[in-house]
């Protein structure tokens, strides 16, 4: 985090699934250059002590560690989560909307080089709000992406009670997606959906076909949907490797979005000497 008030909403949202998931939460800060002198390791410290009580502030509050690296942001943040195998990363937009070239440089190298799902949230309009629970979920599927990303959704929607849409897209370009390909995809989907899962969620599936990018966008927009779960190939050229369909739901919707790398995707990228 950059310790601006840009920062309060991801903190708090990454407390309340700290709590939930009865976790251990870790603050973490890259400053650019070292801090080499007292005053500029004295403003560090004064911006962690600034954010400290929004923590106080939130019930139940899980354990905390407040870390503090030197280099590049989105590199040292990715070496970070791969040291401490993290569950879950969360980030705040870099700008706001809709400045494509610079949103989520951390969640790109996150993306790219760890096996960690990244949860981007927006910037909030009050601080001292707590994170309202997701109440509407999108699940984003298409082949290759689907089974780790609807696991996710599945488990969040758990958690808040939430009403869960599971939405897959025939891509049209794709040669061999016929409607027996498509029926036989989503009928694997249901397999993996817990018997009793209805009983805690109400999840809905929708149908259609296009551009990953723009379905999911319409849909997030259409529903209101709070939090939208993607999948991420982590591929090269891809935006910093971010993924078409999650790049877009971040640049063009409000909602908060779980990006969930492909299994095997993951890659450390080596620096520059």
């Amino acid at each position: 985090m950059d310790l601006s008030d840009r920062s309060v909403a991801s903190l708090k949202r990454a407390l309340q699934l700290a709590r939930l998931h009865d976790g251990e939460l870790f603050v973490v800060h890259v400053a650019e250059q070292r801090l080499a002198s007292i005053e500029s390791a004295r403003r560090t410290t004064d911006a962690f002590s600034a954010l400290r009580p929004h923590l106080d502030r939130e019930p139940l509050a899980p354990p905390v560690r407040w870390i503090v690296a030197h280099g590049n942001p989105a590199s040292e943040v990715a070496r970070f989560i791969r040291r401490m195998n993290a569950d879950l990363a969360v980030v705040g937009a870099a700008l706001p909307r809709p400045s494509a070239g610079v949103i989520g440089a951390v969640a790109h190298a996150i993306v790219r080089t760890t096996t960690c799902p990244v949860l981007v949230i927006p910037p909030a309009f009050d601080n001292n709000a707590s994170p309202k629970p997701y109440r509407e979920i999108l699940c984003g599927v298409s082949s290759g992406l689907s089974t780790a990303t609807l696991h996710y959704a599945l488990s969040l929607a758990q958690e808040f009670e939430s009403r869960l849409t599971i939405l897959n897209v025939e891509v049209d370009h794709v040669p061999g997606n016929d409607d027996a390909w498509v029926e036989a995809h989503i009928d694997g989907l249901r397999t993996e959906i817990p018997g009793g899962a209805r009983n805690w969620c109400v999840i809905d599936e929708l149908v259609t076909s296009g551009e990953p990018a723009q379905e999911v966008v319409k849909a997030t927009q259409r529903l209101r949907s709070d939090l939208v779960v993607v999948g991420s190939t982590g591929a090269q050229g891809s935006e910093g490797g971010l993924g078409a369909a999650a790049l877009g739901t971040l640049m063009l919707t409000d909602a908060e979005v779980l990006v969930v790398p492909a299994p095997g995707t993951a890659r450390e990228i080596p620096m520059a000497a």
